[in-house]
């Protein structure tokens, strides 16, 4: 018999001994019934953030902490990580009720789930039991636990199994791994020959039921019972499983799994004292939308959840987290530099300092020494050769300005100079770097050289000089560097970085911008030619003010209409273009990351119909798949996502918080030069919006807006805030009169600036007491206000765009695009103003517009006129 066989004639024996053994210690009498492991149950208090549904099987959910991650399905199965060692995988229940032998798969029966920060809760339900999975993972420590609470009216068995697996991260691997049940520990215990690494998965009122054969693992899953002989007994109780494992000594993990074993109830409340302690301590924002509030406070644990504490490589951010099945990698579950820097702004945003302080001197040591900042790091690093075997560490450009322009975005925030004197030869070697890549001399960096931008493969990846993307990041570099260095007193490389920005800005503007199609190009290649295919990439540099204000409109109009927008998101490619395909990731998808910089450039550039549209489009996507996450790509035909799409991703995240903050409240400061703004752009029903806790350096503030008939009411609270200046520039719809502003009871001077969608008072004050009172009185005209569409999953991208709103003589000018065949409702304020409509139809508040033609012909362009009072 050939080897091979003996191995397949092996496998098929120990799963036919397995399955018998499993039979056999099933139906066999057991003196280790659940209520000897059982603990009393201890309260589990209801979260405010706490969001529930049906159950839906095939939808992932995770239950992480800063060393170990329960990664999972909403059917209750799931794989479990001790960083960076993926412990086992396909953990599944299954219920055997009194002398059956037939299971009950868990399955086939969850019915709901409750995701709160420090717990999930599966429901699963059968004709005579209801059990409650609790499942919470410590924040500092390598284990998990599930409470089970079981409520049955017969006696019943609760089997557990699982597949062993005591791998690390791809691509470090190790052998010889086997599984034993240890009945003192009550558990199973995996570990591997040099005992360096180390599963455990038990409960104290379980037993071994599998057979597992030496120096190796089973084809078949390990599995053990929980016998409950008398449900009426454990009714006020919990049944725990626990799990904990990791590299070092083994006496170690047992030790901590005991720990877990006697202190739960210790472990949950720390766990809920954690997050309530980080939506507390940062930024906190009360919209009328519900939905805006929940998804910010969702984003704040989203972020923290991706906070990994590797103990060989110290703590950082991961990109994303996914079950990953029978494959190496949990989601984006690797140390990410670009990541790390896009999230930062949000980070920032929200006022999470030590996180971004965090991510970002754990990728300073991974700095090449040409400069040049990593790209992607795997949580195996430790155990590998992997700057030296494997291609991917630094194949990125973009990490390394990114890195640049991370940084000074935290020292504005914070005003932490010794974070940048520190880092200062960091941050000098990769800007020096970036800088050595432009190799035409045009100004900016050069892709060639650099690395990958914005796209990964494909045509448009290669055969191009710059692309947008890499420009703008590179720009903005250039500016960061400036301030960096005389933060750090470096002066004459600070006028040296100043003359290269402006350099770089001039080339900006000139070599993107495409005359013809007037736009701003995706690229240009060697020969200066521009790459005639239409992106929202531009959005970045727009978003930081690159463009130049009649170009930057016309890009903002066309990325706002049906060529790129759906209403889920900016696809990452026109769907004109040849290169079009819904689900592919760089030529035709819907990224969240992107609605981020798209959103955030439409409400910086006062587009803000069309800002706050794209990001509603992110918010809702928090409560759609994975709850209180947001997966990393949707299909650009489709609200859907590709099957590889990761759950639960960083950089979407930032698609519901940098627009958010830094778009629609307009929040920005300088700890530097101790200055904060406030430039609004709520929609205008928006009676009450508060924001609270904004801190910039050592200063907090309180900023409340109360909006009536004719008069804003602003109400501005400091702490710590001596010497701070507080810009305002809130913006009214087009055609609004501003008459006045008083602070404290006293008129104050105010400039009016005009665009082509908003009016702005603008006006400044020096902070002086703890309490200041604004009053702007304003004459209202008629405003549109924003429309949203709130997709099912599967629906098709039908809904209304608003492309712009211009004023003329008579009122407004509305251009927008519908489907053909259909009628959409536009809601607007102040309609005791209108006189009169062109192109739809008035019906009081409401403006219906309707597009004719038969659907399937697709959208349509049409103006409608408002005529005012």
């Amino acid at each position: 018999m050939k080897l091979m066989e003996v191995a397949e004639a092996m496998a098929l024996m120990y799963r036919s001994i397995g399955r018998s053994l499993f039979l056999l210690a099933l139906m066999a009498p057991s003196c280790n019934y659940a209520h000897e492991g059982t603990i009393d149950r201890f309260p589990l208090a209801k979260s405010e953030l706490r969001l529930e549904r049906l159950a839906q099987p095939g939808t992932p959910f995770d239950k992480v902490g800063r060393k170990f991650a329960i990664l999972g399905f909403e059917s209750g199965s799931f794989e479990a990580w001790a960083y960076p060692v993926k412990l086992f995988r396909q953990f599944e229940f299954s219920f055997f009720l009194g002398s059956s032998t037939r299971p009950v798969e868990a399955h086939e029966i969850v019915r709901y789930v409750d995701v709160e920060p420090e717990k999930t809760t599966l429901t699963l339900t059968y004709q005579s039991f209801t059990v409650k999975a609790h499942f919470i993972t410590p924040v500092n420590e390598p284990g998990a636990f599930i409470l089970l609470e079981v409520n049955s009216t017969e006696s019943m068995t609760i089997v557990c199994s699982f597949l062993p697996v005591l791998q690390p991260m791809w691509p470090g691997g190790i052998g010889g791994q086997y599984a034993y049940w240890n009945d003192e520990l009550k558990a199973y215990i995996i570990s591997e020959p040099t005992r360096s690494y180390h599963g455990i998965i038990g409960s104290p009122a379980a037993s071994g039921l599998s057979y597992t054969p030496a120096h190796m693992l089973s084809d078949s899953p390990n599995e053990f019972k929980i016998e409950i002989d008398d449900p009426d007994r454990i009714r006020d109780k919990f049944i725990p499983i626990l799990m904990a494992g990791g590299m070092g000594k083994r006496e170690d993990v047992i030790d901590l799994y005991k720990t877990l074993t006697g202190n739960m109830e210790s472990f949950y409340l720390k766990a809920r004292e954690h997050y309530g302690a980080l939506l507390k301590n940062t930024l906190q924002i009360y919209t009328p939308s519900k939905e805006v509030n929940l998804a910010f406070e969702w984003a704040k644990v989203a972020y923290d959840n991706l906070i990994v504490d590797n103990p060989d490589l110290g703590k950082g951010l991961v990109a994303g987290l996914a079950a990953s099945g029978m494959s190496g990698r949990p989601g984006f579950g690797w140390f990410f530099g670009g990541d790390t820097y896009i999230n930062a702004f949000s980070l920032n945003a929200m006022g999470a300092y030590q996180t971004v302080r965090d991510g970002l001197e754990f990728m300073v040591q991974f700095q090449r020494d040409d400069g040049k900042m990593a790209h992607e790091i795997s949580q195996a690093a430790g155990t590998i050769d992997w700057f030296g075997s494997y291609p991917y560490g630094y194949i990125h450009g973009d990490t390394s300005p990114f890195f640049v322009v991370a940084v000074y975005d935290y020292l504005k925030m914070t005003g932490d100079r010794g974070f940048v004197r520190k880092h200062w030869e960091s941050i000098r070697r990769a800007y020096e770097w970036s800088l050595a890549t432009d190799e035409n001399a045009d100004g900016l960096m050069d892709n060639r050289k650099a690395g990958l931008g914005a796209l990964e493969y494909g045509r448009l990846a290669g055969g191009i000089a710059t692309d947008i993307y890499i420009g703008a990041v590179w720009v903005k570099a250039a500016q960061a560097v400036t301030e960096l260095a005389r933060a750090a007193g470096k002066t004459r490389f600070a006028r040296d970085a100043e003359r290269q920005a402006a350099i770089a800005i001039r080339a900006f503007r000139e070599k993107f911008w495409d005359d013809e199609e007037k736009v701003y190009a995706y690229a240009f290649n060697a020969d200066g030619d521009r790459v005639k295919e239409f992106s929202p990439w531009s959005a970045v540099g727009l978003m930081w003010g690159f463009g130049e204000d009649g170009r930057v409109s016309q890009t903002l109009e066309r990325i706002s209409s049906s060529e790129l927008m759906t209403d889920w998101g900016v696809r990452s490619i026109s769907n004109q273009s040849t290169y079009f395909q819904a689900l592919n990731y760089n030529y035709g998808a819907v990224w969240p990351f992107l609605n981020s910089w798209v959103a955030t450039a439409l409400f910086k550039n006062h587009f803000l119909q069309q800002g706050y549209t794209t990001l509603m489009s992110t918010v809702r996507s928090t409560f759609t798949n994975q709850l209180g996450a947001i997966g990393e790509v949707f299909s650009g035909t489709i609200y859907t996502w590709p099957q590889e799409s990761v759950a639960h991703q960083g950089f979407s995240t930032a698609g519901a918080v940098l627009p958010l903050v830094r778009g629609l409240f307009g929040m920005d400061g300088d700890a530097l030069r101790k200055t904060v703004l406030i430039a609004p752009h709520f929609p205008a029903d928006w009676h009450r919006v508060r924001a609270g806790n904004i801190r910039i350096g050592d200063a907090c503030f309180d900023v409340e807006f109360q909006r009536q008939r004719g008069r804003l009411n602003v109400t501005v609270k400091a702490e710590n805030a001596h010497a701070y200046r507080f810009k305002m520039a809130p913006a009214f719809g087009i055609g609004t009169r501003i008459g006045s502003v008083r602070i404290d009871d006293e008129d104050h001077p105010f400039d009016v600036v005009e665009h082509t969608q908003v009016v702005q008072p603008v006006f400044s004050f020096g902070v002086t007491r703890e309490e200041h009172r604004i009053e702007i009185v304003f004459e209202s005209t008629v405003e549109i206000l924003p429309y949203t569409r709130n997709s099912r999953v599967g629906d098709s991208n039908i809904g209304l765009k608003i492309i712009a709103v211009r004023k003329n003589a008579d009122g407004l000018v509305l251009e927008c695009e519908g489907r053909m065949g259909m009628t959409y409702l536009l809601r607007t304020w102040h309609a005791d103003s209108i006189r009169g409509v062109e192109g739809a139809e008035w019906r009081g508040e409401m403006i219906e517009i309707t597009f004719p033609g038969n659907e399937a012909g697709g959208f349509v362009r049409k103006r409608v006129t408002i005529q005012t009072h």
